[in-house]
């Protein structure tokens, strides 16, 4: 879980960059059509990122070596 919790965060910051920078520069050469999809696609990057952060928090790899000092 822990590695599909990374994959995800790496999708949803690329989603996120992806949408913002195509979907910023159509609009402002007057595309809205496909300004309107890449900016919604920025949301869509904004919930996996937080999903990936939370599915990489609760499922942290098994360290064996934590307990060496005893």
């Amino acid at each position: 879980m822990y590695q599909v919790g990374k994959i995800t965060i790496y999708i949803g910051i690329a989603l996120t960059i992806i949408g913002m920078l195509v979907g910023f520069t159509a609009m402002f050469m007057d595309s809205d059509n496909l300004a309107k999809f890449f900016i919604g696609l920025v949301p869509i990057g904004f919930v996996l990122l937080l999903t990936g952060t939370v599915a990489t928090q609760l499922s942290a790899p098994n360290n064996d070596n934590k307990d060496e000092s005893k």
